[in-house]
């Protein structure tokens, strides 16, 4: 039973020995980034069918947005940098990673809500579905144990002797 609780102490930490993110912070990270991934799909599928129509995809895009993926997008890019050589900029990212995420879930709140000019009734099954997740996130990443350990570890510097 020992051994059991060594691989899978082993699983949760990474080569630089600090906790690995979990599959929800991937989701959660690909939910609020996820107008840039529309975004991308929208030019890849207009550039692959020469111009063609595209208006059903651009109904799901609206540029608003983009403001509250670049949070979420600044966590991205320092869980890619979390390594130890990296520089000042992606070990503060990541110190606040918490707070980004948070900002990006309640900014895309914001945002839904000047977009339907704060009128509720208008709001459809999506729109409820995405005010739930938008709460739900920043619950989890406020709450959460693992969350907060994860985000206050980045690997030390290597000394260079």
């Amino acid at each position: 039973m020992n051994s059991d609780k060594f691989k899978y102490d082993f699983m949760r930490y990474n080569r630089y020995f600090v906790l690995r993110a979990n599959i929800l912070l991937f989701l959660i990270l690909c939910y609020l980034c996820k107008d840039i991934f529309l975004i991308m799909g929208v030019g890849a599928t207009a550039f692959k069918s020469k111009g063609g129509d595209v208006s059903d995809i651009m109904v799901l895009v609206s540029p608003i947005f983009f403001i509250s993926d670049l949070p979420a997008l600044a966590v991205t890019y320092a869980l890619s940098a979390r390594q130890p050589n990296a520089g000042i900029f992606p070990r503060r990212i990541w110190k606040n990673g918490r707070f980004l995420l948070s900002v990006s879930a309640c900014l895309h709140l914001f945002l839904l809500g000047l977009k339907i000019k704060w009128e509720l009734d208008v709001m459809g099954w999506i729109q409820w579905l995405v005010v739930v997740i938008d709460i739900a996130i920043v619950i989890y990443i406020n709450s959460s144990e693992f969350i907060k350990d994860l985000f206050s570890e980045f690997p030390s510097r290597e000394n260079k002797t």
